[in-house]
């Protein structure tokens, strides 16, 4: 699994720099007195957002510890995104790189073999979301209150260079409503609690309301936004330069050549649900063969399992169900196997009560794992293809699987 995305899911309070390609103006004059805080970060986030090169770098330490380190260099004008991940045990860093238009992200594992995989959409062109959920945004949060907090020379870490420059700025103090949630995770504004979430299950009604103090720097001579950093429980500290992108000083940043010619698809990596694609599928190598194995699927009346998936321009076949892949799902009714699945792993279609038929149109199924079919709904109907002989096989695949319960709670018919 790629190194920043691992670091990025450990880490469950990060900030959110999502940034969308605007056209903003500088407007603030060198030296002038700050204008109404609200306008004036409006301002210098719209002018981050519109740079075509630009580069961050953020850290997040809780209890004087380091949780996470992270350099991204970003150039728009030629298509790539870098990130530079350190681990916070070894304190090595580790390199990825993106390329937004053709959506590809490139990495290297710790045996120098690359690899590669489809990058989300939201993490294109911005941070993606790593330090969300803390509130240090490019745009004006809606509930929060922003004022002049006065004056300060800070330090400003070049990603790229790691030079450091002393930068005379206003300072301006966010104060960002969140809602705690019992999973730990910050939620930004005014969101309606009492929503059902895709399963139809009431969100824990256990949440807090806390206000988080973030603090933005803006250079007094040049109106950008350059830092920002929150002082208390877990404390982040980002920094932003904006490189020269033409004449003898420009940095041009580009994607290895080794990385495009050598890296193949990232074992493991999960493909994305949408409302296009309703299941998500794993990669999974045997040997130097890759295959898919159903990992998760959206909660709608019917699933449909594809024979095969194309992923960066290659098709992979689709070989596994895996465990609790459709599991506890309230509104699935039917679902339809077109793949040549060799396996249905444990509780696969476990607590999906509202299913009723199941059609399988593999002929190759030779694992049932336990409890796969335990939807304990009232009735439910298997459908098979196959001779006579193949159909009484996973006759007594499913039969073993069951539960004693499941099978007095649910009428089970396989054809």
């Amino acid at each position: 699994m790629k190194k920043s995305k691992m670091l990025q899911n450990a880490v469950a309070l990060m900030l959110t720099l999502s940034m969308v390609l605007s056209s903003g103006a500088f407007s603030i004059k060198a030296n002038a007195e700050p204008a109404d805080a609200t306008t004036t970060l409006k301002t210098a986030f719209d002018s981050f957002n519109a740079s075509g090169l630009v580069f961050i770098e953020y850290s997040l330490t809780g209890e004087g510890e380091l949780i996470a380190n992270e350099k991204v260099e970003l150039d728009r004008a030629h298509n790539v995104k870098n990130i530079l991940s350190q681990d916070v045990e070894s304190l090595e860093w580790n390199a990825s790189y993106t390329d937004i238009k053709e959506k590809i992200t490139y990495y290297q594992d710790d045996d120098k073999k690359w690899y590669k995989y489809p990058t989300d959409a939201e993490e294109l062109e911005g941070l993606g979301k790593t330090l969300s959920d803390n509130g240090v945004e490019t745009q004006i949060v809606e509930g929060a209150t922003y004022k002049y907090d006065g004056e300060e020379v800070v330090a400003v870490t070049n990603a790229h260079t790691d030079e450091l420059k002393e930068v005379d700025c206003y300072r301006y103090l966010a104060e960002v409503p969140v809602v705690i949630k019992d999973d730990g995770e910050y939620e930004e504004g005014e969101e309606d609690a009492d929503e059902e979430d895709e399963d139809g299950e009431d969100p824990d009604e256990e949440e807090e309301k806390e206000i988080i103090n973030i603090y933005y720097y803006i250079d007094k001579a040049t109106g950008r936004w350059v830092h920002a950093d929150t002082k208390d429980g877990l404390v982040i500290d980002v920094d932003i330069t904006y490189p020269s992108a033409t004449g003898e000083d420009a940095v041009v940043l580009e994607i290895p050549k080794e990385a495009v010619d050598k890296a193949v698809l990232e074992d493991g990596y999960v493909t994305p649900t949408s409302s296009n694609e309703l299941v998500g599928y794993k990669v999974v190598y045997k040997g130097k063969s890759a295959y898919l194995v159903v990992t998760n699927v959206k909660n709608s009346k019917k699933v449909t399992i594809k024979k095969s998936v194309k992923i960066l321009g290659k098709t992979y076949p689709v070989k596994e169900i895996g465990a609790s892949a459709l599991a506890n799902k309230s509104k699935i009714q039917t679902v339809v196997v077109n793949a040549d699945i060799t396996k249905i792993d444990k509780k696969a279609f476990y607590n999906s009560k509202k299913i009723k038929t199941i059609t399988i149109n593999s002929k190759k199924l030779k694992t049932i794992g336990k409890n796969a079919f335990d939807t304990n709904s009232k009735k439910l109907t298997i459908k098979l293809k196959g001779n006579k002989k193949y159909k009484t096989k996973v006759k007594k695949l499913i039969t073993k699987s069951r539960a004693k319960k499941a099978v007095k709670k649910t009428k089970l018919t396989v054809k």
